[in-house]
């Protein structure tokens, strides 16, 4: 739900805030058993060894996004902190944007399942590849749907911290879903910095990478770095070597196609300074000086945000069940070795 009252820049008349969203609260996901659903497809890996599948109830036949992690390699991979973030963000916010998550299993012995909405359209880098790059007009929509679900996060003191195409879903309508919020982090004041690296270094910040603390700066690094990657097909930070990225990243020196829209190629620039007070986004004004850019000139911001805006692309759908947006995902021998029991003891999750 979105409640119609906006903040309006009555000079351009454009939105310079998102819609005020109606948050949902922890009572709408529900507690699932696995064995009430079907398992179809597998449709993506996580970052966790574990994978995403599409299913569908039995009883109700409504299909959905299912994701099952090996509680062991949780434990192993020490990254039960994260879990617990990325289930309570969940749990406390709504954006159209923004991926839902609809139930869970957390008694399940051997592994920890998340049922989220099926979105089908498959994801942003699938198409890039496809397309090699996109064009102006697909690169706008993403982008200034990126800006407003930031945007909305961002006042709620939440960084995101892992932008990237793959994390970028395309729902059967052409509107975005953002996932995979393993990495974001709830700040306790907007003021507030925190230290630590994650994310995918080729979208990592200089703040980030030199631990000099960092807040929403982050994310807005990551927006310029996105909209590189969309208009030329490949990140401007790139190298083998995950160190000598982050050579080039603190360098903050890129490299535009002639052929790059001028005003596309000015925003980027804004975006990856290397001076966090110089940063678009990170002044007082905030996401307002985003959408006053010269490269947003026209842009339909409130058909954007009441979704009556025609996306550039809209993906093929044949059925509830169609997996074929997504990239087959290679069998990994591993996954086929026993489960190893949790003690419930030393489970961390029988109390969410």
């Amino acid at each position: 739900m979105i409640d119609k009252k906006y903040t309006l820049n009555k000079k351009k008349s454009l939105f310079v805030r998102s819609a005020t969203i109606i948050t949902t609260n922890e009572n709408n996901i529900e507690k699932i058993k696995l064995e009430d659903y079907k398992v179809g497809n597998k449709i993506g890996k996580t970052n966790l060894g574990g994978y995403y599948y599409i299913c569908k109830n039995i009883k109700t036949d409504k299909v959905y996004s299912l994701k099952i992690l090996k509680k062991i390699d949780i434990l192993q991979s020490k990254i039960v902190e994260r879990l617990n973030t990325e289930y309570r963000i969940l749990s406390n916010i709504y954006h159209p944007f923004i991926i839902e998550l609809k139930g869970i299993e957390n008694t399940n012995p051997y592994t920890l399942n998340f049922l989220y909405e099926y979105i089908p359209g498959g994801t942003l880098n699938t198409l890039i590849k496809s397309y090699k790059r996109l064009s102006i007009d697909y690169a706008k929509f993403y982008l200034a749907s990126l800006v407003t679900t930031l945007d909305y996060l961002h006042q709620k003191n939440i960084i995101y911290r892992d932008l990237k195409p793959d994390n970028i879903l395309i729902n059967s309508n052409g509107y975005i879903k953002l996932c995979s919020l393993l990495f974001a982090k709830k700040l306790e004041n907007e003021n507030d910095l925190t230290y630590s690296t994650c994310g995918t270094p080729e979208y990592s910040s200089p703040e980030m990478i030199n631990k000099s603390g960092y807040n929403i700066s982050v994310d807005f690094w990551g927006l310029g770095i996105l909209l590189y990657e969309m208009l030329v097909g490949c990140t401007p930070f790139m190298d083998p070597d995950p160190i000598k990225i982050y050579q080039k990243i603190n360098k903050g020196k890129v490299l535009f196609p002639k052929t790059m829209n001028k005003d596309a190629r000015i925003l980027i620039k804004h975006f990856l300074s290397v001076d966090v007070n110089k940063r678009l986004g990170c002044s007082k004004r905030g996401i307002s000086e985003i959408v006053e850019n010269k490269f947003f000139d026209g842009f339909d911001w409130k058909g954007l945000l009441y979704r009556t805006l025609k996306p550039p692309y809209t993906p093929p759908v044949s059925g509830a069940m169609d997996t074929s947006n997504f990239v087959p995902v290679e069998e990994n021998p591993l996954d086929n070795e026993d489960n190893v029991e949790i003690d419930k003891e030393k489970d961390p999750y029988l109390n969410w």
